[in-house]
């Protein structure tokens, strides 16, 4: 008995050594095909390369810019006229006062309007209600309408059923 014992042993300890060696080539594999990796492991050498990159890569400027105004120079010496130049007159600097009343307005001026908004929406919406007889209000207590609606979820102000549509998922 021992001896199959020992085969079940060794074939288990097989069977976790393998799936142990199977893992870590998965990974590996999974390393080597992630182009991220590389960055994860070596953050600063990847952004040192790509710094290095870019200075070499973008083309200088500066220099093009100066070649080309140096060819073109003689031909804008010929051309120039004398241009006018508006004069501004200086604005004086804003008092401290008037800046404050500025950032308050700045502030407060966003709540005001969308109360604004809230109320006309609420307004035009009662307007359209009445017009519509969609909330009948009655003229006088007892006219038949009841004050509140029955309370029964589904319901209407006559105590008819609604129809509701079935919630999907």
């Amino acid at each position: 008995m021992s001896d199959v014992d020992d085969i079940r042993q060794q074939m288990a300890q097989i069977r976790h050594d393998m799936h142990y060696n199977v893992s870590n080539v998965v990974s590996d594999v999974e390393d080597a095909m992630d182009w991220r990796s590389p960055i994860r492991k070596h953050p600063f050498i990847t952004l040192g390369v790509s710094l290095a990159i870019g200075y070499f890569v973008v083309p200088k400027r500066r220099r093009r810019v100066e070649q080309a105004a140096a060819s073109i120079q003689p031909f804008l010496e010929a051309s120039v006229t004398p241009q006018y130049t508006p004069v501004r007159p200086e604005k004086p600097p804003k008092s401290l006062g008037r800046k404050a009343t500025g950032w308050a307005l700045g502030l407060i001026w966003p709540l005001v309007s969308q109360s604004v908004q809230a109320y006309a929406a609420m307004w035009l919406e009662s307007q359209l209600k009445q017009h519509l007889h969609l909330n009948p209000q009655p003229t006088h207590p007892g006219d038949g309408f009841p004050p509140t609606s029955a309370g029964k979820p589904g319901e209407s102000y006559g105590g008819d059923a609604v129809y509701r549509m079935p919630k999907r998922g």
